[in-house]
């Protein structure tokens, strides 16, 4: 990623995983409206089917999420030791994006579910994985303790670049 200051770095950062959250938000919106307004009714109607997809959905979602969430801890491990602030931030933009990239997927399987079966389950499970990428989310604190930044680095990603400005 091109960044000519960690001010811009965060702003894309933090724009990038907006914009991968906004279509997820977006179709469950708008499946929830419909469900709403009474413009489209459950596609599965089978109580057993429905209790099946509820029960397969924790599962099928927690899987990538955690599979995802220990290679990402595995790599910053490995990418706290590059040599460099700027490689050190690509590095991490990359596992970033990876993370809000699963947790869309996993959203708009829970928003296919809502649209399946019309269970509020599944908006739980949507809400479930909204917390869990507001809690996954990229601060300066959270580069700095991933990437086990000291020093200089550490100020400088913590003040954005401003704490070296004259």
């Amino acid at each position: 990623m091109n960044f000519s200051s960690l001010k811009e770095y965060f702003l894309k950062l933090y724009n990038v995983g907006m914009r991968l959250m906004l279509l997820p938000l977006t179709a469950f919106l708008g499946i929830y409206y419909l469900f709403l307004s009474g413009l489209i009714s459950p596609f599965i109607q089978n109580e057993l089917a429905i209790e099946g997809l509820l029960y397969a959905t924790p599962i099928i979602i927690l899987s990538p999420l955690t599979i995802v969430h220990l290679g990402n801890k595995k790599k910053l491990k490995i990418y706290a030791g590059e040599i460099g602030l700027g490689k050190k931030l690509d590095l991490y933009y990359e596992v970033t994006s990876n993370t809000m990239k699963t947790a869309m997927y996993n959203s708009l399987f829970s928003a296919c579910g809502l649209l399946l079966t019309g269970h509020e389950g599944f908006s739980i499970y949507f809400a479930v994985i909204i917390f869990w990428v507001v809690l996954q989310w990229p601060s300066p604190r959270k580069v700095c303790k991933q990437l086990m930044l000291k020093g200089d680095e550490r100020t400088m990603v913590l003040t954005k670049g401003e704490a070296f400005k004259f």
